[in-house]
């Protein structure tokens, strides 16, 4: 109970920090949008998405790997092999995040060609050393995290968000006001991303110094060679980093595939460049929060479950699985379901109603942000249990679905065919884990029993959102009465759950202050 209780907390405060992160975020975005309009974020975009690619191939497995690793040896009492595990990825992976960074920033013109918006260059160049300072956080993040603290995951979370806020979004203004092209504004905007990930390094940095001056008292003096204890990492990192990659380079090719469609269907550069725009600052951004705060459970979870699975205790195994699918399940439905009903007035409050309406792109976005989460969650299963490849296969189907449709339904449906061939992609995923899971383990709760409750729950709380925005947005106005149903949704969606019997008292328990909602649940 004890450890379980230390993994959903450690989900709280990664979910609390990245809450915070997506509204400081939101308070970037939402004005940087404003300020360089569609064309200028979708430079932005291409850029990022270029420095995802790069981040994913060099250090996408390498938390993962560092985690489990630590939490296994710390749950044998090996804490002498826990230091020498951060120390061996210390010293070789971040050799790893330089030569990415000079690949990201020496090929900025061709790769920005690649993707046919040539003009993203500048900001390619002003964000490649970020690759350098993640490959630190991650060696860092990942000790951390499997020794089952999340504060430095989470703090240095918040020290990249604000970057990016206070000097990202304030490099971007100055350029606009001194009549920089559209470009050189878009590349200071990252320049901010770039000086928020050295801060988040050198704080990850400072931590790591002030925890060697308290060693943990080892139980078990034991510690493997570093070779033998890289050999490892790799064997972890690299399975996932080539399912991420996949991933990642699908979404490269789908930025290339989108732009490259649409013109072919008779849109101009401009105009196909302001759709995507669109619809992957605005429609992506908003699918994407939900995901940012489920990633919470994913990354708790698979320290707890490393250490279950080398302890051998399949009864903490048992309940911590049926833990993170409920919690999963009960968080991403909702949310889901949300965007379906109410996507267009959410996304007109946010960044204003225009032509280009990203609210329909983010309802049929709605249907994926359950798949997704169960995709997150059954990755970090499959990686605990020793299993990093088995996701890979799933990726690669995935990833040819998606681009496949987009191929062939942009063409028919226009930029809707893009969020639509992503709803397919994640089905084809969530569903090839799912079954790698249960041929694993039986540990999984029956799916009638976790999905079932929440599901109707969340269609009832949709539907009198609906009803409710509907009713008051001719009285209140657009944006109020959005407001007023969300709230309304979270009260009816709550109530739903205690009276389906979907909340657990052993759930909620595991929750920080769990004792005082149980009383206030009347669980």
């Amino acid at each position: 109970m004890k450890k379980q209780k230390s993994f959903v907390q450690g989900a709280a405060v990664l979910i609390a920090a990245n809450i915070m992160v997506k509204v400081i975020g939101a308070v970037f975005r939402i004005p940087l949008d404003q300020l360089l309009g569609k064309s200028g974020m979708g430079l932005f975009n291409v850029a990022y998405v270029l420095y995802t690619t790069m981040l994913v191939i060099s250090t996408a497995g390498l938390p993962v790997a560092v985690s489990k690793m630590v939490s296994e040896s710390a749950s044998l009492g090996r804490a002498r092999e826990a230091r020498r595990i951060a120390l061996a990825a210390g010293l070789a992976f971040p050799a790893v995040g330089a030569v990415f960074s000079a690949v990201l920033y020496g090929s900025a013109e061709p790769l920005s060609a690649l993707v046919g918006n040539q003009a993203a260059a500048p900001a390619v160049r002003a964000i490649a050393p970020s690759v350098f300072c993640v490959a630190l956080i991650s060696v860092v993040r990942g000790y951390f995290q499997g020794l089952n603290d999340m504060a430095p995951t989470a703090l240095s979370q918040l020290i990249e968000a604000l970057g990016k806020l206070l000097l990202g979004y304030g490099l971007a203004q100055s350029a606009s006001r001194r009549g920089l092209p559209l470009g050189q504004c878009a590349a200071a905007a990252v320049t901010g991303v770039t000086i928020g990930e050295a801060a988040s390094a050198a704080y990850l940095l400072a931590r790591v110094c002030l925890h060697r001056r308290r060693r943990e008292t080892a139980l078990n003096d034991y510690a493997r060679p570093c070779g033998m204890l890289l050999r490892e990492l790799l064997a972890v990192a690299v399975p996932v980093t080539v399912g991420s990659s996949v991933m990642s380079l699908t979404n490269l090719l789908d930025v290339a595939l989108v732009m490259n469609r649409l013109q072919d269907a008779g849109w101009t550069a401009e105009q196909a460049n302001a759709l995507y725009g669109a619809y992957s600052n605005r429609a992506i951004t908003m699918f994407n929060l939900p995901q940012t705060v489920i990633l919470g459970l994913s990354v708790s979870v698979l320290p707890v479950l490393s250490g279950a699975v080398a302890r051998q205790n399949f009864t903490q195994l048992s309940r911590t699985l049926g833990a993170a699918v409920r919690l999963t399940l009960l968080l991403a439905l909702p949310a889901g379901m949300g965007y379906l009903t109410l996507g267009e007035p959410i996304v007109d409050l946010l960044f204003g109603a225009d032509s280009v309406s990203a609210g329909e792109f983010l309802r049929i976005l709605g249907l994926a942000v359950p798949l997704l989460a169960m995709v997150s969650l059954t990755n970090a299963v499959l990686q605990a249990f020793g299993k990093p490849f088995a996701p890979v296969k799933n990726m690669l189907l995935g990833g040819a679905v998606k681009l496949a449709g987009n191929h062939f339904l942009i063409g028919a449906l226009g930029i809707y065919g893009a969020p639509v061939s992503t709803v397919l992609c994640y089905a084809v995923i969530a569903a090839g884990n799912l079954r790698a899971v249960r041929g694993r383990t039986a540990a999984l709760p029956p799916l009638r029993e976790a999905l079932l409750p929440p599901l109707l729950a969340s269609a009832g709380m949709g539907a009198c959102a609906w009803f409710l925005y509907r009713g008051f947005a001719p009285v209140l106005g657009s944006g109020a009465a959005v407001a007023l149903a969300i709230g309304a949704a979270v009260v009816i969606y709550t109530g739903l759950l205690r009276l389906l019997g979907a909340m657990r008292r052993e759930d909620v328990l595991l929750m920080p202050c769990g004792d005082r909602l149980c009383l206030l649940l009347r669980l």
